[in-house]
């Protein structure tokens, strides 16, 4: 299906009004040169919201990552950072462009693509690109991993900035796919004045193809959250697919086991493409995600602060691809899209060693993007962002001073555009 952005030939990429509201919420689009896929939400060294895409390049058709500030008073984002070193990167809707800022100022861009003529249609590397100076010049790319291996996959990473102003990765790495059923998770972070260091693996055996999140808190403690793999013996040794939790509090020299946030048992072989994302409250770590262990749908549960995970507690049946953050008054706010109709759970089958894919878990024909606030025990806000007369799907999220700015993908007559609004949160 082609993506198609509507060119605005200005300087700034402004907010362009459209007609429909919802609780006062005025939704904008993207405007770009291109094609562009992949929305993520971040902010910079400053506390600025920044958000970046793919955009493909109507000369030789490669997409490349880029990203704009945005600024909350005027709505307007400011002129799109290109990074060069990004050429051909991959598009997956849970594996997308990202960058991160350090504190002093270092953008730096990490990115996945495809090794060319390789017998895994899978196989590709996970790089990274940095620039000092604002965005106007850009390193040669990078491996962020050790082994450089061409016959396998390396995708499904997160990013974050970590409390002494460095940065720090994760990603799922198929180099131990001959030995292991599934993928390991892999951790790397930045030192001052150079970029990532050696990898280091923390579990094998994690499932291939969701998203994975990385977190940190005010204290510097570093939360992970990523979609497991383990064979229960209550379960007959049966494969199950259900999130797990690591936390370091030493600024990622180590990590606690995995333990698990909910004992769906979600007996599956193969990957929905959905993974979990995490927030931080004083009273401890919030989890979301998507299951069909047990009942389908997205589910929520919160830690004390020993990290003991309650009862899950069912957000919505139709729901996918949550996004989870806290407000500055430790207010849980979640994004994700609605389904219309329930769809027939498909997985998709991957190996990253050796390829194999079945079926994408992909939006329906017309889903709508929800906002929730979450408040343990109750029934939170509910805010309808769209009207799901559109296919709206993997919507992200940042806090801004009011409230939250969310960015989606919508599909409508043959063409997808990216979506955006700002939601004021009392």
């Amino acid at each position: 299906m082609k993506r198609i952005i509507t060119v605005l030939l200005t300087g700034l990429i402004f907010l362009t009004a459209c007609k429909q509201k919802h609780d006062k919420a005025t939704i904008g689009t993207l405007s770009t040169q291109g094609v562009a896929v992949g929305a993520y939400l971040t902010q910079d060294n400053k506390g600025n919201p920044v958000l970046c895409w793919s955009e493909q390049d109507g000369e030789d058709s490669l997409y490349r990552l880029k990203y704009a500030s945005y600024n909350e008073q005027t709505n307007t984002f400011g002129n799109p950072v290109t990074v060069p070193a990004s050429s051909g990167i991959s598009t997956s809707a849970e594996s997308m462009g990202k960058v991160g800022f350090k504190a002093d100022g270092t953008v730096i861009a990490v990115y996945s693509k495809r090794f060319p003529n390789e017998k895994n249609p899978y196989a590709g590397a996970i790089y990274y690109s940095s620039s000092s100076n604002n965005g106007k010049t850009w390193s040669a790319s990078q491996f962020l991993h050790s082994d450089t291996t061409h016959n396998y996959g390396r995708s499904f990473f997160d990013i974050t900035t970590l409390k002494n102003g460095e940065l720090a990765a994760v990603w799922l790495d198929g180099r131990f796919g001959k030995s292991i059923k599934g993928s390991a998770l892999f951790f790397n972070r930045t030192t001052k004045g150079n970029g990532f260091g050696t990898d280091t693996c923390l579990e094998k055996g994690t499932c291939e193809c969701c998203r994975t999140d990385i977190l940190t808190d005010k204290a510097g403690n570093i939360h992970l959250a990523y979609r497991n793999i383990t064979f229960p013996t209550g379960l007959s040794d049966k494969q199950v697919r259900d999130m797990g939790y690591k936390l370091s509090t030493d600024n990622g020299k180590t990590f606690s086991a995995v333990k698990a946030i909910s004992n769906d048992n979600w007996e599956i072989d193969g990957c929905p493409h959905s993974g979990p994302s995490l927030a931080v409250t004083k009273e401890g770590v919030n989890a979301v995600w998507f299951t069909a262990g047990g009942g389908s749908g997205i589910y929520n549960a919160s830690s004390n602060k020993a990290l003991d995970f309650d009862k899950r507690r069912l957000i919505t049946a139709q729901g996918r691809h949550p996004q989870l953050i806290s407000l500055a008054n430790d207010q849980l706010v979640m994004v994700c899209e609605e389904l219309k109709d329930e769809p027939e759970e498909k997985p998709m089958k991957m190996n990253h060693s050796h390829g194999g894919m079945t079926m994408n878990h992909g939006p329906a024909a017309n889903s709508k993007i929800v906002l929730r606030t979450l408040i343990p025990g109750k029934e939170g806000r509910i805010t309808s962002i769209t009207d799901g007369q559109q296919g709206d799907h993997h919507a992200v999220i940042t806090r801004i001073s009011n409230g939250a700015l969310v960015a989606w993908e919508r599909e409508k007559n043959g063409r997808s555009e990216i979506c955006y609004t700002q939601i004021h949160i009392d």
